[in-house]
């Protein structure tokens, strides 16, 4: 495994969702924390941000990191901007100042590109457990950081050589079909997949055939179907709530694919569901 970077994970010090309304914009004039750090990870929108002197044009996907005590600004650009963020302090990374999560050498703008999705996934669980009244909210949203900034350290600072290391057939399909169950409301592609699990894609198209039985499309379309499954036979959503739910913008297109994949209707199956005695 080797040694590990992080010397010492660093406790929440705040963390906010942030959504501008229609017509607003999201800003912070230059300032810095002198007893903390930061990350914003933008969701939707994008803006321009100053940080320690250099301008990043950031967008849906991006990463910025404020390191304790480096000025920065930002600013939205147009409507629709949407960000989360985590402020921390006690961290330790091997070789860097406290609170620093980049060197200085390192921009403070990252596109996360496939570790988006992940990422965004542990910010939000995160940021949601620190604003919790819940007992032990502080101990849970402490562990989620820890398992961020893990994420986040292993994207900055480790080569992809030392990322990378060659999944056995079953571990790489494992990691591909777990990806698939827990991103499928999301546009998911091959490309996606074969960079995930560091193969050839079609590579792993042969390998998940040989564990699964299918191709790793085919095995998210018959995913999708049985969520979809789930919504109509426990729910009164309407179809194109479900269709939008399971990763399809069209209601008619999401309809002729279950029935080309189950045999029957939505409706139809549905009703079914319905009439099952005991329902």
């Amino acid at each position: 495994m080797g040694q590990s970077i992080v010397i010492r994970t660093p406790s929440l010090s705040g963390g906010a969702i942030f959504r501008t309304p229609p017509g607003e914009r999201f800003y912070f004039p230059l300032h810095q924390h002198e007893n903390s750090s930061e990350m914003l990870l933008i969701v939707g929108g994008e803006g321009e941000f100053r940080v320690d002197g250099k301008v990043y044009a950031a967008k849906e996907g991006c990463l910025l990191v404020y390191n304790r005590g480096v000025w920065h600004e930002e600013r939205s650009i147009g409507d629709g901007f949407k960000a989360v963020y985590a402020g921390y302090s006690g961290l330790q990374i091997r070789g860097l100042p406290p609170d620093y999560l980049t060197g200085t050498e390192q921009p403070a703008c990252v596109e996360l590109k496939e570790h988006f999705l992940p990422i965004r996934q542990l910010f939000y669980e995160t940021v949601t457990e620190w604003n919790s009244p819940l007992p032990e909210s502080d101990t849970v949203a402490n562990g989620l950081l820890g398992a961020l900034i893990g994420r986040v350290a292993r994207l900055l600072h480790y080569s992809e050589e030392a990322k990378v290391r060659r999944r056995p057939g079953k571990e790489a399909v494992h990691q591909a079909r777990r990806y698939l169950e827990e991103n499928y409301p999301s546009d998911i592609s091959l490309a996606i997949l074969a960079k995930l699990t560091h193969m050839n894609a079609y590579h792993l198209i042969h390998l998940f055939k040989g564990e699964t039985g299918m191709s790793p499309i085919q095995y998210l379309i018959r995913y999708r179907m049985e969520v979809a499954k789930q919504y109509l036979a426990t729910t009164e959503l309407p179809m194109v709530d479900i269709a939008d739910k399971v990763g399809y913008k069209s209601e008619t297109y999401f309809q002729n694919l279950f029935k080309k994949t189950t045999g029957v209707s939505p409706g139809k199956y549905r009703l079914s569901c319905r009439e099952e005695p005991g329902s």
